[in-house]
């Protein structure tokens, strides 16, 4: 069967970003239990409380990309995570953190490992895992996302089909690309679209990365910018080609705060002006699709998250941490965005992903 690139350009994305010692690798290996337990609004150990949308787990049987002289100490801990809802679970109660919406680790373990039914194989193990080691094992702990063949629609909507109604999950996590290099606004998805309106799925949108060629080699930057690269490509293939248009509803997270385009829009709206073609197959302004989509806070930057929640509204942002790999305590990153109101941080870590999920949130 033929294997995807994508095992080896990962590969030497994660190699670039060891080449710096490791520095800005996550916070989590670097985390105190003194931070812990600052904000009265976290959640006693089994009770509703923050709702964590961006956090992943490996799956034993999937590639791992990071091998040999790839790896150290600080990997080996995260990775150890992602492999343990155990580790899962005690970060959630020394950061009062409710629960986890948890995927696989597509940056870590690539998004295609052969033809399209060898994948479907792979996606049934990871998504049963899931549900059963996870969700089942640790009710309220942890609520699962699956994974999907996306090269083949017809192959993708039965498993959707078989996730939501037998497994009983409600997030499909997917790349901003399918294995064959197709965005996600193309018109050959739509079935896979109407499927996740009719079931009312939420999507959360988690790039791979780029490819580590130049200019994004020896600087880790296919993972710190070609990941918001990634974010642009598959945000403006959905707006531009009219997904939103075609099914108004559905709910798509984008991953870390959406990368770069909700703050680099003018252009997008000078462009639907100058040249009206660009903008056939939509009713609004671009800019205007940016409230259509959500966000999760994983931004590394409390202006950045401020800003954002300035441009798309508070009502669009989930908590976010990307643990193991990203802000260790995702609650307290959030505490330092400026301008908010505690009704506006219940919002962010409760009620919109609770809603999301299809959950109360009393």
């Amino acid at each position: 069967m033929a294997r995807r690139s994508f095992l080896g350009t990962g590969a030497l994305a994660m190699s670039g970003l060891l080449a710096g010692g490791g520095a800005i690798l996550s916070a989590s290996a670097q985390a105190k239990p003194g931070d812990a337990g600052r904000a009265a609004e976290r959640a006693s150990p089994g009770t509703l409380g923050p709702i964590d949308f961006h956090t992943h787990m490996m799956d034993p049987d999937l590639p791992n990309l990071i091998t040999g002289s790839l790896m150290t100490e600080h990997i080996a801990a995260w990775l150890k995570a992602m492999g343990s809802p155990d580790v899962h679970l005690e970060h959630m109660d020394r950061y009062g953190v409710g629960s986890h919406v948890v995927g696989f680790s597509n940056a870590t373990q690539g998004i295609s490992w052969g033809d399209a039914q060898h994948d479907l194989t792979c996606y049934r193990r990871t998504n049963d895992r899931i549900a059963r080691d996870w969700v089942a094992a640790h009710p309220g702990r942890f609520h699962g996302a699956f994974g999907l063949p996306t090269q083949d629609v017809g192959l993708s909507v039965k498993e959707l089909e078989r996730a939501v109604t037998v497994l009983g999950m409600k997030v499909l996590q997917i790349s901003s690309c399918s294995p064959d290099g197709v965005y996600f606004g193309d018109r050959r998805f739509d079935p896979l679209w109407e499927a996740v309106q009719h079931h009312g799925v939420t999507v959360f949108i988690h790039p791979h990365g780029q490819d580590n060629k130049p200019p994004f080699d020896d600087f880790a930057l296919s993972n710190s910018v070609g990941q918001g690269v990634e974010e642009i490509k598959v945000m403006t293939s959905i707006i531009y080609n009219g997904v939103f248009d075609r099914f108004p509803n559905v709910k798509i997270v984008i991953a870390h705060g959406g990368g770069f385009l909700p703050h680099y829009y003018g252009r997008l709206d000078r462009n639907a002006v100058e040249r009206p073609p660009t903008v056939r197959n939509i009713s609004r302004m671009p800019s205007e699709y940016l409230k259509s989509f959500y966000y999760d806070s994983c931004v590394y930057g409390p202006e950045i998250l401020a800003a954002l929640i300035r441009i798309v509204g508070v009502d669009r942002v989930v908590l976010g941490s990307d643990y193991p790999v990203g802000e260790a305590d995702g609650v307290g990153e959030l505490r330092k965005t400026p301008a908010l109101t505690e009704m506006d941080f219940r919002r962010i870590m409760l009620e919109t992903p609770a809603r999301l999920l299809g959950l109360p949130t009393s």
